[in-house]
């Protein structure tokens, strides 16, 4: 809970316990649900408020009303007030319990914070691929459109205003949450998340060109999910690009309000068993993800924000699920690919050769013990061992697979509803970033990161092999 909120939550505790006391109370504690409401006008404009919050502002209302009216107006005696007391002080301590219980189980989410020395910028790019038809239309004529975002390093935010966690909150929250299973309401507060990312300030300029790095959702995702990697990526100096596989992710939402779904049946259309049809959506991926370092060269060629500033020949590419799948596919076709990353991978759609000739890459596993169940784990670690260049597979225990996503830092009752592991979702993040980050530094920027890719892990929940 934030400060205000505490503050507000503590002011109208002391009247409702009073009520259960025979003696009037003090004024002073009858009035302090009227310094409750200063509290909440205070909240409302430092902090922004929270349906979570709710049931406080109400019950702050209802003690307000009860203050004026004990005051200025009550002459009961002693003996009636003790028979009302009781009751409302009953109905008043349940309804602060409330109060004090949806805040705290649905707090205002706090990524990992950056420990990195830059500050981080972002920029939302709407593109077309002219070249590519859009084969999960029936159109002929369609061609792939795809939102992306890219977050990168800067040192000038000064008059820049923070960025949002999820543009388009109000259309995309109700569907994010309905995909997990959740009230479709659940999600809307999460914007006044305090990003540590502003709104488009200029890119560092010093230092020659940034390494980039690309990211890939996972099946019916959202290219924000791993906002947190990605700021801390940033941090320290990457540009980091992801796209919106636009109807295989949740929700795209073009500049003009268009929206597009995720619709199952159009992804897989057959009886076929889903990761041989998933074969095709992972190339579909992949080539969403070259398209993407196409325009990113372009923009480096331009005038604008990034010119000159962006090294699309040398990327790392890293992604989550069924984006973990596509970036060892992406890796296999596209010899811009420096140094690739899978978190919890699905690797079952991917080209079969792979499990004999891996990709020539550096190349990190991260996941769960069960890295989605025992064959998809048998072909994975077949990959790790087919590699011929340097290899990292890395376990961490108590994790679910949602647990490699921002998901988890929504709630700590994420482990209750089946949407992550026991493991405290930060120190997981915290333990990913951590390797991440080392790994492309190695493999992007040549810095030595020896001390933490081939030490022992210093962490239990992790087990480490490398080769």
């Amino acid at each position: 809970m934030r400060p205000l909120e505490i503050l507000l939550i503590l002011t109208i505790l002391p009247p409702i316990l009073m009520a259960f006391l025979p003696m009037r109370p003090p004024k002073w504690i009858t009035a302090l649900p009227l310094g409750g409401i200063l509290v909440i006008i205070l909240h409302l404009i430092f902090e922004d408020g929270r349906w979570q919050m709710v049931p406080a502002y109400i019950l702050t209302a209802v003690l307000a009303i009860l203050a004026i009216r004990t005051l200025f107006f009550s002459t009961e005696p002693s003996k009636k007030r003790w028979a009302i007391a009781i009751p409302l002080g009953i109905v008043g301590l349940l309804l602060w319990v409330v109060s004090v219980a949806l805040p705290v189980a649905l707090p205002v989410p706090q990524l990992t914070p950056i420990t990195g020395t830059f500050e981080v910028g972002t920029t939302i790019l709407h593109l077309v691929d002219e070249s590519r038809e859009e084969i999960y239309t029936p159109d002929p004529n369609d061609t792939r459109e795809l939102v992306a975002q890219v977050w990168y390093p800067t040192t000038d935010t000064t008059n820049v205003d923070r960025a949002l966690y999820l543009p388009f909150l109000d259309i995309i929250g109700p569907v994010v949450a309905e995909r997990f299973g959740l009230p479709a309401f659940l999600l809307n507060h999460i914007n006044i998340t305090n990003l540590d990312i502003y709104d488009e300030p200029s890119v560092y300029q010093e230092d020659g060109q940034l390494p980039v790095i690309i990211f890939s959702h996972g099946l019916g995702g959202l290219r924000t999910q791993n906002t947190a990697m990605f700021q801390e990526l940033a941090s320290y100096g990457f540009v980091v690009g992801a796209v919106d596989h636009v109807y295989a992710n949740a929700i795209t939402v073009y500049p003009d309000g268009r929206v597009v779904l995720y619709d199952e049946s159009i992804i897989f259309p057959t009886d076929e068993p889903r990761y041989v049809q998933a074969n095709e959506l992972i190339n579909v991926w992949a080539a969403d993800i070259a398209f993407l370092l196409d325009e990113m060269a372009v923009l480096n060629e331009e005038d604008g924000l990034f010119n000159g500033r962006l090294d699309t020949n040398n990327v790392g590419i890293f992604g989550h699920s069924t984006g973990g799948g596509t970036t060892v596919e992406f890796c296999l076709i596209d010899n811009r690919c420096a140094a690739g990353i899978g978190l919890d991978s699905w690797v079952l759609p991917v080209t079969e050769s792979l499990l004999t000739d891996g990709p020539s890459q550096p190349f990190m596993f991260i996941s769960t013990p069960i890295w989605l169940g025992e064959e998809n784990q048998e072909r994975g670690l077949n990959i790790y061992n087919s590699l011929d260049n340097d290899g990292y597979n890395l376990a961490i225990s108590d994790t679910g697979h949602y647990d490699f996503t921002d998901l988890v830092m929504l709630s700590p009752l994420t482990p209750q509803l089946g949407l992550s592991g026991t493991i405290d979702s930060h120190y997981s993040i915290g333990i990913q970033n951590e390797y991440i980050v080392a790994f492309f530094n190695q493999y992007l920027k040549g810095i030595d990161s020896s001390e933490i890719l081939k030490r022992p892990s210093p962490y239990p929940e992790l087990t480490f092999e490398s080769r």
